[in-house]
């Protein structure tokens, strides 16, 4: 069943958005790129602030009463493109085990009407290079490669 998330839900949204940040921390990366202890709550905390303002997508698919996946974005404000809005998505994740089962692309679909209720015509996100399996996902889906996003440490002295 697809749903809004609740603050009722929070605990179950931790869970899986901290399944996604743990395997962020175990990608080989840069070696500054880590995400911090207790992010996942404090992240999920400032999403369920901002429900009802009308600015944040942040919803799930659950099997009974075990949320399996979940999408949650936020509007842009671009005033400087013709597009004007846009909606990032943040976070979607699908809890291990359960992948393959069409939840994100229910996710996905409801994402697209909830946009076009609101007018916003670009959806986007971000994608870590070393997640394979994310990219592969992303790069079979409707979305398309659109930006390159550069990253460089600071040499120290």
């Amino acid at each position: 069943m697809l749903r809004e998330l609740t603050e009722e839900d929070r605990n179950l949204t931790i869970e899986l958005v901290n399944q996604f940040f743990r395997k962020v921390n175990d990608l080989t990366l840069d070696g500054v790129f880590q995400i911090r202890p207790r992010a996942a709550t404090k992240f999920t905390d400032i999403y369920f602030k901002l429900v009802g303002s009308g600015k944040v997508y942040m919803k799930g698919v659950f099997e009974e009463q075990e949320l399996v996946s979940l999408l949650i974005g936020r509007v842009e404000e671009k005033p400087h493109l013709v597009e004007e809005q846009s909606l990032f998505i943040d976070l979607a994740v699908t809890k291990n085990g359960k992948k393959k089962n069409g939840y994100m692309k229910t996710l996905l679909a409801d994402v697209d009407e909830w946009c076009r209720s609101k007018n916003i015509t670009v959806i986007e996100l971000r994608a870590i290079l070393e997640n394979k399996e994310a990219i592969e996902f992303w790069d079979h889906s409707d979305f398309n490669r659109f930006y390159i996003r550069y990253r460089k440490l600071v040499p120290k002295f």
